[in-house]
């Protein structure tokens, strides 16, 4: 795993090394192992190497037949044994035993093409030095960044966009479209950045660039489609059968390393279910990591401590403080570089720098909900078709009214939680409110909250991205078709995203085999109504595992991994939003009305109203905002 970074230009001049070095400087924490840098009139490449594979041969730039290709890779292809066997037979000799190297002389082999060949997550550069040209690919579900920055002659790419910062010329600005899709998201899309200028390269796409005259930004082409449901079938013996062999490669596969690996274990379905196959895989010979939370409703440690014992994994734990969290903060800020509204990922940094101390990479739940139908406003659509048919007195006024009476519950994902999310945008159609049962901000509220002269710069509508795609959209039954959208924002926007961000700022490589090729073929063709046997999220993936977890871990309800955001606006954090949020710095700054920061803060103080996830994400932005566009000490280290 590793930071990768380069610069194409059309010019032959030599680029700076001084540049390259302050790009490298900003990927250091993906790569502490070797810095590896090549440049030559009108290229340069770079790569900041976190050795899992080969460790002592594999450093980067890695250069192919002749010297005539070069590569700098970010990722794994779990099969690159397999390639490697078909490329020797057909006379390639290597000099490593790294997947890089397999990389590159599928590359030479294959051309494009070679991605078609690779099982893994994987962003990577290849320049041909006899035809001057590069190629750009990023893995098909987009587990690995990689970011576009065009000049004037040429353009830049890297790893994570604070890496791009230093060739802004002038002041660096924020894309006002991008932040206003924020709000609405809770993380910013995945072809956009907050940086204005600044884009990420499409997940399942590749570019092949040649060098002249005029060099402009890459234009990818797609190598692969996320389709949901094609398939025909049921949940018969044979296909639970089926599913439970993939299920046992796919984590076979990524259990590949030359360096000590572990477990990310939460108590929940996924990640219980990896930690099964790889104690298959491996015997007992495993450690599992765990957090655990102060508050008591936000706390699953027991869950995992009960599946580690049931497996006999080597338990570790870390209990969350709130001192801990109140010193982590600043470090999460520094590593996200993008506002993002789920709070996850201060206790996922936490839990990424304790079990750094043990390992060098981990296995992860994540994907599991995008690849199984597991999460529950899936179930909700039934429901809310029907809801749709109540008479509009109903639907639009008695109900809405009564939910709204809830009491506040700091529960995550309370029943007062979950009914206030239902009975909003009713009148949508039913894939766009999906995105409002998983966002933050309407319309109404960003309104609310920005300056007519921010909502000026905004270009299109937040959810103008999700129209293009719901458009476009190959499936035709609806649970199909949330599950695509999720697949296509939702995963690499918020899931993906945190899990590389936070486990790389910890220089952790977190892997993913719920998304594993050859089981997400399969998951994807099966049909809803075979994933969710009686409309029961993850209902297949349940019946494959019951005879392996306990029954207590099969019936629980989806939690997710849900750190207490509400109760910490009202207490670790509160000195900091009144400092962040105070109307003399609120005013000078033109972006938000201070009267709607300060009654979104009042209600929530007051619990007339929860407001915890939209002030969560409000802080996240304006501490993105202080760190990364004016560059102040944050106060929160």
């Amino acid at each position: 795993m590793c930071g990768i970074f380069g610069i194409l230009r059309s010019s032959k001049a030599p680029i700076d090394r001084k540049t390259l070095d302050v790009m490298a400087d900003r990927l250091d924490h993906r790569g502490p192992d070797h810095r590896g840098i090549f440049h030559e009139p009108g290229i340069a490449l770079g790569n900041n190497r976190l050795s899992i594979i080969d460790t002592n041969g594999g450093n980067q730039p890695i250069f192919g037949t002749n010297d005539d290709f070069v590569i700098v890779y970010n990722g794994e292809v779990y099969n690159h044994a397999e390639i490697r066997c078909d490329l020797e037979a057909r006379g390639h000799v290597f000099r490593t035993r790294s997947d890089t190297e397999t990389v590159l002389k599928a590359f030479e082999e294959f051309g494009p093409d070679c991605v078609t060949h690779f099982n893994g997550m994987f962003a990577f550069a290849i320049w041909d030095r006899k035809s001057n040209t590069l190629f750009l690919a990023r893995d098909r579900m987009g587990i690995k960044p990689l970011y576009i920055y065009p000049l004037n002659d040429g353009f830049a790419f890297a790893s994570e966009a604070k890496a791009l910062l230093s060739l802004v010329p002038g002041r660096v600005k924020p894309d006002w479209t991008a932040i206003h899709q924020f709000f609405t998201l809770g993380y910013v899309p995945p072809l956009a950045s907050p940086f204005a200028g600044i884009e990420k390269f499409p997940a399942g796409h590749t570019a092949l660039i040649a060098a002249g005259k005029r060099i402009g930004p890459p234009e990818p082409e797609r190598f692969w489609q996320a389709e949901f449901g094609t398939g025909e079938e049921d949940a018969t013996e044979a296909t639970m059968a089926k599913l439970d062999g993939l299920l046992e490669e796919a984590v076979a596969l990524e259990l590949m390393s030359d360096v000590p690996l572990g477990i990310f274990l939460s108590g929940g379905l996924d990640s219980s279910a990896i930690a099964y196959y790889a104690t298959k895989r491996l015997g007992k010979n495993l450690t599992s990591f765990a957090l655990r939370f102060e508050e008591q409703a936000h706390d699953e440690s027991a869950d995992a401590r009960h599946v580690a014992e049931h497996l006999g994994l080597d338990h570790q734990e870390v209990t969350l403080t709130a001192d801990m969290a109140r010193k982590s903060l600043g470090r999460v800020v520094e590593a996200l570089d993008e506002p993002f509204g789920d709070s996850t990922t201060l206790p996922l940094l936490i839990l990424s720098e304790f079990a750094r101390d043990h390992v060098k990479a981990v296995l992860t739940g994540w994907g599991g909900d995008e690849a199984f139908a597991g999460y529950p406003t899936l179930k909700a659509h039934a429901a809310a078709q029907r809801y749709r048919r109540l008479p509009k007195f109903l639907s639009h006024g008695l109900i809405p009214a009564v939910v709204n009476c809830l009491p506040i519950s700091d529960r995550y994902l309370s029943f007062e939680f979950k009914a206030k999310r239902f009975v909003q945008g009713v009148d949508l159609s039913p894939e766009l409110q999906h995105f409002m049962w998983m966002g933050y901000f309407d319309e109404i509220g960003k309104n609310r909250l920005f300056q007519p002269g921010i909502l000026e710069q905004v270009r299109v509508s937040s959810l103008a991205s999700v129209e293009t795609a719901v458009a476009a959209l190959p499936e035709s039954d609806l649970i199909s078709r949330i599950m695509h959208l999720d697949a296509e924002f939702f995963l690499p926007g918020n899931g993906l995203f945190q899990a590389d961000r936070m486990s790389m700022a910890a220089s952790l490589e977190a892997r993913v085999p719920l998304l594993n090729n050859n089981l997400m073929d399969f998951a994807m063709n099966l049909p809803s109504r075979t994933l969710m046997p009686g409309g029961e999220p993850k209902g297949l993936l349940k019946q494959v595992l019951a005879p392996h977890l306990p029954d207590a871990i099969i019936r629980k309800p989806k939690k997710g991994f849900g750190p207490p955001s509400s109760i910490w606006v009202r207490g670790v954090f509160a000195d900091l939003f009144d400092d962040v949020f105070s109307k003399t710095r609120v005013q000078e700054a033109r972006i938000f009305n201070h009267g709607e920061i300060h009654r979104l803060i009042g209600e929530h103080r007051t619990r007339r109203a929860d407001h915890g996830r939209n002030l969560w994400a409000l802080l996240s932005f304006q501490l993105w905002h202080d760190r990364h566009i004016h560059g102040l000490s944050m106060g929160v280290n």
